[in-house]
Parts: C-alpha cells; structure tokens; sequence
C-alpha cells in the first residue's frame, strides 16, 4: 500500500512539473512572437546642438525663459 501511494505521489509531482515547464515554455514562445514590434529610437545628442530635445539646448532639466 505504501509503496502505491509513493508511486502515485512520484507520477503526480512528475506529471506536475512536465505541466509547468510546458505552459513557461509556452509563454515565452507567446511573448517572443509578440515583441516583434521595432525598438525605441536611441537617444542622440547631434542634432540638438548638445543638450535632449524635451529640455532645450544647454539650458538643464528645467528651462526657464528669459
């Protein structure tokens, strides 16, 4: 008797972890066709005379005009 429940505690954790690695597997499949959109544009400093253009140029995070 003990030895069934033993086997069938096995089967049962082995049956549990095949279940999880396929759904895990399956979600990264999923997000991995998903993610096909194009990357943000890396920031530059060239055309902008130095400085991030939300900023303006040179004048630091927060521009106060003159």
């Amino acid at each position: 008797m003990t030895r069934n429940l033993y086997h069938l505690a096995l089967a049962a954790l082995f049956t549990g972890t095949v279940w999880s690695l396929r759904q895990q597997a399956r979600q990264k499949r999923q997000t991995a066709l998903r993610s096909n959109a194009k990357p943000d544009p890396e920031q530059t400093w060239e055309h902008e005379g130095g400085a991030l253009p939300h900023t303006g140029s040179h004048m630091g995070p927060n521009p106060t005009l003159p």
